[in-house]
């Protein structure tokens, strides 16, 4: 015990020099500096309240403002609202009242028969809502769409394997069979099912959908994703300064490159594979898209050009026989330039007749767009032995629109080699000094020109650039220019010429763009660019021809018609005219609302403010009215009379009678 109570008097002193050691103040010191701390703070407080109030008075007396007079302005709306509201429900009611009456009214005018009609009308609608949700329940369209497909799927699938059969034997037998095949098709339609095939080739409009309505749509579609994959493409190269693109990286190791760079990482990695995957289908589908729009412009530039040949023109001049579904005879009418009424001659036994015409245009374009063409390995045979070498065959290599595009599109490149044709890369380099025809030589004197206006700042280097631009893709009109001063009927050759033998061999060149893209690991959005260009020229120039087409009538009463359509066509094919009017084009169907509109500047636009429903209206009231026209004084007299009244009703003197508002007396006369 002894020895505890010694342990704990230590511990007592040991704890007592440690308190004087952290020197503590006494409590009345404490309790003193606590005092005056919490005047000085209440003090503080008391200045700091001051100030804001000083501070922030002016705010509040101006928001006190402002408020008071939105108060006043909502109360005036609110008035006049509510006064408007009550006549518009008092207007309302009335013409509800009129129209029940007279609804009532004409039900008892009706006959028996009539009444029974309308009650079957209302039960088919009804039977029809209940048939369209038990559809949707049953979901009939879905089952009927994946059994579609299954059956697609197996037939295709047969249909390769019976080909990659004969490729076994014979390499190009397993070629021309799908062709061949399709023949045997079209020829057994036609004659087992004759009056189906007429039908649908002169009676519905599939010809048109297939030849140029779903491929203009197909154009519009591919235009709107590839402007998105060039924006985007855009954004990279501003973000990364186009010095780490992942196709320069293609052959380093992703985490070297990451290291050196920006970090790439798997999700990265992933995105970019998709990205490519992406664009290798839209190339495909950019490239097919140009390579039907050059063959259907050679096609329709051969089928024109020939027409104006006396004796062709003659022979397929198909509207000079007008023929019937039903009636398989042809009676000869008026030949447009070539024909008059005189008895058939030779050359009348070899016209076309409507119906064939037609049918061989619906064959052709069946095959040239839906016929399918499988994929297959055949073996190479030399001198009757079997080479065991396998010869891989690609579909795309050998579809109908592939044949079409290499036996016509070297037509329209030699045509424009043979011409002035220059390139801009050619133009705009000024290394490539390949090129010494005249054309290129004065392109490269005059860029030297207007590179020296450029640096005398007489004009910017866009402006130089719209010029070498416009003088490069008009030194292929040259050739054409000269039937602008000859008669219509050579002029006509000349807007052959410019309206779709240039676009085609431009476009040509173009798709060999892009498949040299395709082959190369490069990555460069120049071809693309261009060939998005291209297919809005396309668009542009479909939505013309119709219009074209659509008043020519009016213009072969017009003098120097087809010299004006010369230029027209001399200007739309410019690279600026072609982007402004495919712009206004895509605005239009936005408003419309043919297609999604990506411009968040127009989104507050409406249908109201496209240009047709504009147009529409400015020609409807400019036809003439059977509405008298009422004077300026009535007009004035009339709002003068709907402001009074409209002030009586704020004031709460009372809304005036529906005789007096409407200017009517009592008995409705």
């Amino acid at each position: 015990m002894n020895l505890l109570a010694s342990i704990i008097e230590v511990w007592v002193g040991m704890i007592y020099d440690f308190l004087e050691i952290l020197d503590l103040p006494s409590r009345q010191e404490y309790v003193s500096v606590a005092a005056s701390a919490f005047r000085d703070f209440k003090v503080a407080s008391s200045s700091s309240w001051h100030l804001a109030y000083l501070t922030f008075r002016p705010l509040v007396i101006l928001l006190g403002i402002l408020s008071h007079q939105v108060a006043a302005i909502l109360r005036v709306i609110a008035q006049h609202s509510v006064a408007h509201g009550w006549v518009a429900a008092k207007e309302g009611y009335f013409q509800l009242k009129t129209a029940t009456i007279w609804f009532v009214n004409f039900q008892r005018e009706l006959p028996t028969s009539a009444k029974y009609a309308e009650l079957g009308a209302v039960g088919i609608l009804i039977a029809l809502w209940l048939l369209r949700r038990h559809v949707r329940n049953r979901r009939y369209v879905e089952r009927t769409t994946a059994w579609y497909r299954e059956k697609k799927r197996r037939a295709l699938r047969r249909y390769r394997r019976m080909v990659e059969k004969v490729a076994k034997t014979s390499l190009l037998l397993a070629l021309t069979l799908p062709h061949l095949l399709y023949i045997m098709a079209a020829l057994l339609a036609k004659r087992m099912i004759p009056s189906v095939v007429t039908y649908l080739a002169t009676r519905t409009y599939l010809n048109a959908i297939l030849s140029f309505w779903h491929p203009l749509y197909l154009t519009i579609l591919a235009i709107s994703r590839l402007s998105n994959h060039l924006k985007s493409y855009e954004q990279v190269d501003t973000a990364e300064g186009k010095t780490e693109l992942p196709s320069k990286l293609s052959g380093r190791n992703p985490e070297k490159a990451g290291r050196r760079g920006r970090l790439v990482t798997p999700s990265m990695l992933k995105k970019q594979q998709k990205q490519k995957t992406e664009m290798k289908a839209l190339r495909s589908e950019v490239e097919d898209l140009l390579k039907y729009w050059v063959v259907y412009a050679l096609l329709l530039a051969l089928f024109r050009a020939l027409l104006l040949l006396p004796i062709f023109g003659r022979i397929l001049n198909v509207t000079a026989m007008t023929t019937s579904v039903i009636d398989s005879t042809a009676q000869p009418a008026k030949i447009g330039r070539w024909s008059t009424g005189r008895k058939a001659g030779l050359l009348d036994k070899f016209r076309l007749s409507g119906r064939f015409a037609e049918e061989l245009r619906l064959a052709f374009f069946v095959w040239l767009r839906l016929m399918p063409v499988a994929s297959f390995s055949g073996s190479e045979v030399s001198e009757g032995k079997r080479s065991e070498k396998i010869v891989e065959v690609e579909p795309n290599k050998h579809r109908p629109l592939d044949i079409s595009y290499d036996f016509l599109s070297p037509i329209t490149i030699s045509a424009m080699n043979s011409s002035a044709f220059l390139t801009k890369t050619e133009s705009f380099s000024g290394s490539n000094n390949d090129n010494n025809s005249y054309f290129a030589i004065g392109i490269r004197k005059f860029r030297s020109i207007l590179d020296l206006a450029v640096m005398l700042r007489l004009c910017s280097k866009n402006a130089q650039d719209w010029i070498i631009s416009t003088v490069v893709e008009s030194s292929s009109l040259v050739p054409a220019a000269v039937t602008l001063v000859m008669p219509s009927y050579f002029t006509s050759y000349g807007v052959i010429y410019v309206s779709l033998i240039v676009p085609a061999g431009y476009s040509s060149r173009s798709c060999a763009a892009i498949t040299r893209q395709k082959t190369s690991a490069e990555l460069d959005s120049l071809p693309l660019d261009d060939s998005r260009r291209y297919l809005q020229f396309w668009v542009v120039h479909a939505m013309i021809s119709v219009f074209l087409d659509f008043i020519s009538p009016l213009l072969s009463w017009v003098p120097f018609s087809t010299h004006m359509t010369w230029l027209l066509w001399a200007y739309v094919q410019l690279e600026h005219p072609t982007r402004k009017l495919y712009s206004f084009l895509e605005k239009e169907l936005a408003l419309l609302g043919l297609v999604s509109s990506k411009d968040n500047q127009n989104a507050s636009e409406t249908l109201e403010d496209s240009a047709v429903v504009r147009s529409f209206r400015k020609i409807m009231s400019a036809l003439p009215s059977n509405v008298e026209s009422k004077s300026d004084q009535q007009t004035l007299a009339e709002e003068s009379e709907v402001n009074a009244s409209i002030h009586k009703i704020v004031e709460g003197s009372g809304v005036p009678s529906e005789g007096k508002r409407n200017g009517v007396n009592d008995s409705g006369q």
